[in-house]
């Protein structure tokens, strides 16, 4: 074989996307390739074109980040989809129908780490735009998706668990298959760099350091132990508004208003590396 031919046979087995997309890229190597060879060779077109496994890299994580960003919007519909059919569930039961304490705390947490996963993912995937992601930064955009669409689940269930009732199938359901939808999307994208990830490669991404990517603005670098005291505040002091708006009494409100604090904390300290916002104990 030629150099060219012994080099898209050592790119084909290098190449971790596959289906057509693959196929396109490939063929795409050989008309470049072929094309410079006649100008210069085909080992000087071998050359300039670069190492195979570089080469390589690169295509995976073009096609990575583009995946990874649209299954982000995958699980922004999935999850919201899925908030659609806790509605449906909330308001097909009668007013007699009450739940335990223990569901309801496990429904509002697991709808906050809904909104706040999902939330860090758009904005990654829009701090990713004009440039392919690294194995570790698609790696952390699949699993703020993952656990957005997981925690909508949840919330779905606790939500079933606590006032059960009788809504239309098709419209609790649709949420759920949306959702799966969007999980297969999400593993698609990981597939592709898994095999370019090193053990512990997954980065800490400040949200303040993405929002700035999107807009363009600079914004202050601030730590995960310095941004939690603001946001556990923000959170309480908006459950403490939130009930008392719904006539709860002060001492009632204070008591939600601790408990979004605990579970604000908790959040960090057991989703942080999951989600990028802290690294590991281990790693501290």
């Amino acid at each position: 074989m030629s150099a060219v031919e012994d080099y898209l046979a050592e790119l084909r087995l290098l190449l971790r996307v596959r289906g057509s997309v693959r196929r396109r890229l490939l063929v795409e190597c050989r008309d470049h390739l072929e094309e410079s060879a006649a100008a210069v060779g085909p080992t000087e077109a071998v050359r300039r074109f670069g190492d195979a496994a570089e080469i390589a890299a690169s295509l995976d994580a073009e096609v990575a980040t583009r995946r990874a960003q649209r299954a982000t919007l995958a699980s922004a519909v999935g999850v919201i989809a899925v908030g659609g059919s806790t509605l449906v569930v909330l308001n097909s039961t009668t007013a007699a129908t009450t739940g335990s304490i223990g569901w309801a705390v496990t429904f509002f947490a697991a709808a906050q780490v809904a909104v706040v996963s999902l939330v860090l993912a758009v904005v990654q995937a829009g701090a990713l735009r004009g440039r392919p992601a690294s194995a570790g930064e698609v790696s952390l955009l699949c699993a703020r998706n993952g656990c957005a669409l997981l925690a909508a689940a949840v919330t779905l269930f606790a939500a079933a668990g606590a006032v059960p009732g009788h809504g239309a199938a098709v419209l609790i359901l649709g949420g759920p298959i949306l959702a799966a939808l969007a999980a297969t999307s999400v593993l698609r994208a990981r597939s592709v760099m898994r095999g370019y990830r090193r053990p512990g490669d997954r980065p800490v991404r400040s949200p303040l350091a993405d929002l700035g990517a999107l807009t363009h603005l600079s914004l202050p670098e601030v730590g995960p132990g310095r941004l939690l005291v603001p946001t556990a505040l923000f959170a309480a002091a908006a459950a403490f508004a939130r009930d008392r708006a719904e006539h709860s009494a002060v001492p009632a409100a204070l008591t939600t208003a601790g408990v979004e604090i605990v579970l604000v904390v908790l959040g960090m300290a057991l989703l942080g590396p999951a989600l990028g916002l802290r690294a590991r104990w281990h790693h501290l």
